[in-house]
C-alpha cells in the first residue's frame, strides 16, 4: 500500500472519532477548514486520492499567509506540503464512481511549520494564548426581541460554523444552561460588565466581544456592530453586508468570516516574532506571596514573545527573572502589557509588576 493509502486509512480513522459524542478537534490556528475539492479521475479511489493532496497543498498556502503579513506572501517558501501535514479530516463529501467532490480541514505541524519559516527569514506571528469570547446577538425583521441563546438564531450558527478561529482563538457558547445563566441578551446589549465577565471566566479570559448582526430591510443588508468588554480586541465598530441572490444565512456567514479573519490581521500586525532581534532581559518582579508568583508565572504563559524564562531567585517578596524574548523592547513591553504584566525600566533595571498590583 502506498503512504498516500496508508494515510486515507488514517483519515478514516480521524473521521470517525470526530463522529464519537464529545469528541472534537482542539481549537488549532494550525489547522486549516473549509477546503473545497472537485476532482475527476479514473476511479473514485484516484480522485479522492488527488483530492486529499490539493486539499493539502491549497490549506498549506493558506495556512503560510495567515501567520504572515501580505507583504512577504510573494517570498513564502515552496515546499512539499505532504512534508508538514498532521492529519485530514473531512466536513462533507459526496462522490461517484469518478468524481469525488468533499470540504475537508487539514491541520499541520506547528514545529516544523514553524522552522521553515524561520529558515526562510519570514517573520510570523504565533496563535494567541487565550481566546477572545463571541456572543452573537441577532436582530431579525419582524421580531420585537433580539436573541441570542433562542434556537434558531442563524448569526450564532454562523459563528459556529467558522470553527475555533485562525491565529485569534475564538470561543463561541453553544447556549447551554450555563451560558443562558451568566449573560441575557437585554445585558449582552447594555455591556454589563460584571455579566461580560462572567461569561468571560467560564472560557478563562477577559476578552469578551458582542457582535450583532441586525437585518436592515430598507437596504436589504445585514448590518454588523462589534462592542463588549473595554479593551477587547475589536474587527471594526459597524459594518453592512449586502443580502445578495444567496440569501440571509450566506451573508451571515461571510459577516462572521471577515470578522474572524479582520481579528487574526489586527492581532499579527503586533505580534510577528522578529527572530533578528532576540534578546535576554533581567528583571525583578514585586510579590506579594504565593498567589502573585502563580499569576506571574500563568500571564507569562500568555506572552509569545517571551520565548522561555529562568528564576535567578526566588522569595516571598520578589522574583528575579531572565526573560528571553523576541522582537523590538516596545513590542515585548505591549505584549506584556496586554497579558496584565506592567513592565517599566527604573533607574538601570526592568521591573515588572502585575496589573492593578501596587
Amino acid at each position: 500500500m502506498s503512504s498516500r493509502g496508508l494515510r486515507l486509512g488514517w483519515l478514516v480513522l480521524v473521521v470517525a472519532l470526530l463522529a464519537l459524542p464529545g469528541v472534537s478537534m482542539a481549537a488549532d490556528a494550525f489547522a486549516v477548514r473549509g477546503i473545497e475539492v472537485d476532482v475527476t479521475a479514473q476511479g473514485v479511489a484516484a480522485a479522492k486520492e488527488q483530492a486529499i493532496a490539493e486539499a493539502e497543498r491549497v490549506g498549506f498556502r493558506r495556512l503560510l499567509e495567515r501567520l504572515t503579513m501580505p507583504a512577504d506572501h510573494g517570498r513564502l517558501p515552496h515546499a512539499d506540503a505532504l512534508q508538514y501535514v498532521r492529519d485530514v479530516a473531512i466536513e462533507h463529501e459526496r462522490s461517484s464512481a469518478v468524481r469525488y467532490i468533499a470540504t475537508l480541514t487539514v491541520r499541520y505541524n506547528p514545529q516544523a511549520v514553524k522552522k521553515l519559516l524561520q529558515g526562510a527569514g519570514v517573520k510570523y506571528a504565533e496563535p494567541r494564548p487565550r481566546p477572545v469570547v463571541i456572543v452573537p446577538v441577532f436582530r431579525p425583521i419582524g421580531v420585537g426581541r433580539a436573541l441570542l441563546w433562542d434556537d434558531p438564531n442563524p448569526w450564532r450558527a454562523a459563528w459556529l460554523g467558522l470553527g475555533s478561529g485562525g491565529l485569534v482563538p475564538l470561543a463561541v457558547p453553544t447556549g447551554d444552561i450555563a451560558d443562558i445563566q451568566s449573560l441575557t441578551v437585554e445585558k449582552a446589549l447594555a455591556g454589563d460588565s460584571e455579566a461580560l465577565a462572567g461569561l468571560g471566566a467560564r472560557f478563562r479570559t477577559p476578552d469578551v466581544l458582542v457582535m450583532t448582526a441586525m437585518v436592515n430591510g430598507a437596504t436589504n443588508a445585514v448590518d454588523v456592530t462589534a462592542t463588549g468588554m473595554p479593551g477587547v480586541m475589536k474587527p471594526f465598530d459597524t459594518r453592512s453586508y449586502p443580502i445578495g441572490e444567496a440569501g440571509l444565512d450566506a451573508a451571515l456567514r461571510q459577516a462572521a468570516s471577515e470578522a474572524g479573519q479582520t481579528l487574526d490581521n489586527a492581532y499579527k500586525q503586533s505580534n510577528l516574532l522578529s527572530f533578528d532581534r532576540a534578546a535576554s532581559m533581567a528583571v525583578m518582579a514585586p510579590l506579594k506571596g504565593l498567589e502573585d508568583w502563580i499569576a506571574v508565572r500563568e500571564r507569562l504563559g500568555r506572552v509569545t514573545l517571551v520565548r522561555r524564562w529562568e528564576i535567578v531567585s526566588l522569595s516571598r517578596e520578589e522574583a528575579a527573572l531572565m526573560l528571553h524574548t523576541v522582537g523590538e523592547p516596545e513590542q515585548v513591553k505591549t505584549t506584556l502589557g496586554a497579558a496584565g504584566l506592567l513592565l517599566d525600566w527604573n533607574e538601570g533595571f526592568w521591573v515588572m509588576r502585575l496589573k492593578g498590583v501596587p
